[in-house]
């Protein structure tokens, strides 16, 4: 009997993105979710990207979510300092 090749999915293919920074007056709100692939979530949020290009760094797969949710919150990690610096840069404007 042939075995059944069974292809594991990337971290990407969950079909959809979600943005896990602060929150940015009229750009972009977090818990924002994008559906499609990651060139589709950057292109939507390409306003606030404009404006704080770290919130690229916080749209984060839906495979990636759950882990990434916690590192936003744990200092120690690059997830941590760029919502730092997006917050920070929310502050100032």
């Amino acid at each position: 009997m042939a075995k059944k090749s069974q292809a594991r999915p990337k971290p990407d293919d969950s079909g959809f993105y979600c943005y896990i920074g602060p929150n940015l007056a009229g750009l972009i709100q977090s818990g924002t979710i994008y559906m499609g692939t990651k060139e589709e979530a950057l292109a939507a949020a390409a306003r606030a990207i404009e404006k704080q290009p770290l919130v690229k760094t916080l749209i984060v797969s839906g495979a990636a979510l759950p882990e990434a949710r916690l590192k936003v919150k744990k200092p120690g990690n690059a997830l941590y300092v760029n919502y730092q610096k997006v917050a920070a840069g929310r502050e100032g404007n």
